[in-house]
């Protein structure tokens, strides 16, 4: 029966893949978000005490979020239209709803590629922001970043994003996703249009038996046969 489908091999494979990579991606932001918080804890407890330490991590965090939803909603769409193929292969096999599957998917590629380009940009350029205060008295920026360097060099920690592993990987990974998930987006349109010509295709095959037939009818009702059958009579 899944022979009888158009592309649905290749859609298997395409949608495979881009269902892997949305686990892993989103794997990954998950990741990052646990030891991210790991690291504030390990930053705040290195401060002297009674130093209140905040970290402003939002425009990186953010845009990671964005990734992390949009990879969830890529896997629930892919593990839907691949159990809609293993499943019952034939179930949509009409050109519009495949080609409908695929535009869906392109959106949510667009709408991936729309986070991970800032990401990638706060990742390569930023730093997380750390402000200090003791008892609610803020203590200047200059002694902050001093103070930042000093606890840095002695604990191999920094805060640039760009030295931090978890969000290297973070900055890698889903464009691997955007990657397959833009070839199952094109997989299902060209399954589209390979079913959209099986069905035009369709009626004249059928339809060819019929012409023969009557074609087969016209030579016997011509006169030149008439005239044949009146002599051997």
């Amino acid at each position: 029966m899944a022979n009888d489908v158009p592309f649905w091999l290749e859609r298997i494979i395409a949608l495979g893949m881009a269902w892997a990579w949305s686990i892993i991606a989103f794997g990954t932001a998950i990741n990052a978000v646990v030891k991210s918080n790991h690291q504030k804890a390990e930053v705040r407890a290195l401060a002297p005490t009674g130093t209140q330490v905040d970290i402003n991590d939002n425009d990186i965090f953010s845009a990671g979020a964005v990734i992390t939803a949009v990879c969830i909603v890529i896997f629930v769409l892919t593990s839907l239209y691949l159990a809609i193929l293993l499943i019952r292969p034939t179930s949509f096999t009409r050109p519009r709803l495949i080609a409908i599957q695929g535009g869906v998917l392109a959106f949510f590629a667009a709408f991936l590629f729309a986070a991970l380009v800032p990401y990638t940009h706060f990742f390569r350029t930023r730093s997380a922001g750390i402000t200090a205060s003791i008892r609610g008295l803020s203590i200047p920026q200059s002694v902050v970043d001093s103070l930042i360097n000093s606890i840095g060099r002695q604990n191999g920690l920094s805060p640039e994003y760009k030295t931090q592993g978890y969000l290297r990987l973070v900055a890698i990974l889903p464009w691997i996703t955007l990657l397959f998930t833009i070839i199952a987006s094109a997989t299902l349109y060209i399954a589209a249009s390979r079913t959209k010509q099986l069905h035009h295709a369709q009626p004249i095959s059928d339809s060819q038996p019929t012409s023969a037939t009557a074609e087969a009818n016209d030579k016997a009702d011509s006169p030149v046969t008439e005239k044949v059958n009146t002599s051997a009579a």
